[in-house]
């Protein structure tokens, strides 16, 4: 059994943007939010390694993504 000891969430910045038209900026104009362009804090990658490097078991989960697949 896998098992994680600690999960970040990423969430998204307006909470209801499926529901509100928002001005994303041209990026996201031609590149569309998936798991293979996913951008986190900083910190997130930091901690993440900082605990990993030390046993842990660290996954990020994006919250955006989530809403958007459901």
């Amino acid at each position: 059994m896998s098992y994680i000891d600690l999960l970040l969430l990423h969430p998204p910045s307006v909470y209801d943007f499926r529901k509100h038209a928002i001005m994303y900026g041209p990026v996201s104009d031609l590149i569309p939010s998936s798991p293979v362009f996913e951008m986190y804090p900083l910190g997130f990658l930091t901690i993440t390694d900082y605990l990993e490097a030390r046993g842990l078991r660290v996954r990020i989960g994006n919250l955006a993504l989530r809403m958007m697949n459901d």
